[in-house]
Formats: structure tokens, sequence, C-alpha cells
């Protein structure tokens, strides 16, 4: 059955941003939120992301209207209807990611026509984790976007232990359908993209703080030494610097092994909230940032 109306939980950076990216594809979206302020932050950075398009010429007014005419924003779960697929978007906490697929489980199967796919947007934790407390665990699959989502092309398709085929495969076609490509993970800790970029993130720091060279240069280094389009610090920013945190304390409470330890650079700047390009400071400071209610790449 062809994949025409999905939900969206959580109206975060990433929500927001996979919201937009399907809207943009032709699907009719729901984006369900907690607060009315999620809601207000996640319409705006989607308008705002648009504006920029608008100004480069990369989509018409007309466009940018009728893509905002396929999402729904709204505070009440009732209102997501018959869907097709639903994606979830929350912050990475285990025990809330399980009780919103239950409450969603039970409230969808009494009206939906067909058998609805769940997708968990988790960036570490184990989907077959995610899917204890639902009855159809088989449909219950990861997909890890990365943010900016609808500049990001990658999507890491992860399997639990009871995801069936053909709910990869449904997946695979909205991640496809999204123009993503999708890549096949085992739901070891940090997947492929969390799993390689802390340790480079990590390791970035020392030799900033080693005195071995400047956060600039290091970036450059990369950028045209190995053709990065982001440099590690820079990275860390668009990803979020609570974000990189909070990879690094699961990987080395997962694994045990020193490359993954949280940096006190990171923690720090975290703890007085330069949390990087939706704050506005990071690493590097910006003059503008989206606002972020979240959230998680």
């Amino acid at each position: 059955m062809e994949i025409r109306r999905i939900a969206v939980f959580g109206a975060g950076v990433m929500g927001a941003g996979i919201a937009q990216d399907a809207a943009a594809h032709g699907l009719e979206v729901v984006l369900v939120d907690q607060t009315e302020d999620g809601l207000t932050r996640a319409r705006q950075n989607i308008e705002n992301s648009l504006n920029l398009e608008l100004q480069r010429w990369g989509i018409t007014g007309s466009e940018k209207k009728v893509l905002l005419s396929h999402i729904k924003f709204t505070l009440n779960r009732s209102d997501v209807g018959s869907v097709d697929l639903v994606i979830e978007a929350i912050p990475d906490d285990l025990a809330a990611k399980q009780d919103l697929f239950a409450q969603l489980e039970a409230q969808l199967e009494q009206i939906c026509p067909g058998e609805v796919t769940y997708v968990s947007n988790t960036a570490i934790l184990p989907i077959t984790d995610i899917a204890l407390k639902m009855v159809n665990k088989e449909r219950l699959v990861g997909m890890h976007f990365l943010a900016p989502v609808p500049a990001i092309k990658l999507v890491e398709m992860v399997r639990g232990v009871h995801t069936s085929q053909a709910t990869v495969d449904r997946a695979k076609e909205l991640a496809r359908r999204m123009g993503k490509t999708p890549v096949d993970v085992l739901e070891n800790p940090g997947y492929i993209t969390a799993r390689l970029v802390v340790p480079l993130i990590n390791e970035a720091i020392m030799l900033y703080q080693e005195g071995t060279a400047s956060k600039e240069d290091i970036d450059v280094a990369m950028r045209l030494g190995f053709g990065f389009n982001k440099g590690p610090f820079a990275l860390a920013d668009q990803i979020g610097l609570d974000i990189v945190l909070g990879w690094s304390e699961h990987l080395f409470s997962e694994l045990g092994e020193t490359r993954y330890r949280p940096q006190a650079l990171i923690r720090n700047l975290a703890r007085r909230g330069h949390l990087g390009v939706k704050t506005g400071k990071g690493f590097y400071s910006y003059e503008t940032h989206v606002d972020n209610a979240e959230e998680k790449i």
C-alpha cells in the first residue's frame, strides 16, 4: 500500500525537518507536539527554511504555500486520524519512546484501515528495546535522519530483533520517496554515524586543547584535506553540543572505551547553554540561529 499520509511526533529541529521534507515530496503530514510553543517554533523554523529557498530561487512563493498546506500542526493526538506511517522524533529517552509507541499503537490500530508502520528516529537506542511494550513489535523500524533533514540525503535503516522485512521495505519506500539513500545498520551502539563522529570530534577537541592548532585551522584541514563539508567543530555545532554530549555519554557507557569519553569542553559549553547553531553560540558564534524545542539529530 502506497504511503500517502504520515504523522510525526515531536516538533523539534528533527521533527520539523522531517515534516518539511516529507511535505516537499507530496506527503500529507500531521506534526504533533506537546506544547503550543513547540509548534510555533516548528512552524517558524520551517518557514525560515523555505524563505531561504525562496531567496536562492530554489522554490517559488506558490510552492512554499503548497508545501505548508500539506502540514497540519496540532497538540491533539486524536487529530492524527488515519495514517499509513508514524515517525517518532522525541528525545532519546528509552522509557518515553516505549510509552509513546504503546499508546500510539493502542490508538491507531482502532482507526487505521491498513497496517501502520512505526518508525523511531533514534540515533543511538536499540529498536528492540524501544518496541518492548508494543504488541506488533514487527512493525517498528529505526530511521535515523540527519539534520538538516531536507539537505542530508542519508538515512540509517535500523532493524530490531522483531522487525519484519515488510516493515523495512516500507520504510525504505518512504526514504526513497523523500529522496534519501537508505543504508542498512545493525542495532549496535551508535549505528554508523554517531559511532564514527564522536571520536572525530573528541580528537579534534584534544588537538585544540593541546595547542596543536586553532579550531578554525583544524576545520579547514579536514575540509580541504579530506573533502569534508564541515570540519569537526562546525559539525558539532550543527549537530548540537547537547546531542554530541548525549551520544558520547551513551557510547562511553555502552562500550567503555576512552575514545568515546565526553570531553570537558563540550560538557562546559552545554552547561552554559551554548549548544551550537540552534542557540547562536557553540564552538563558534552565529548571527542567526534556529530555535529548538528539544532536540536530536
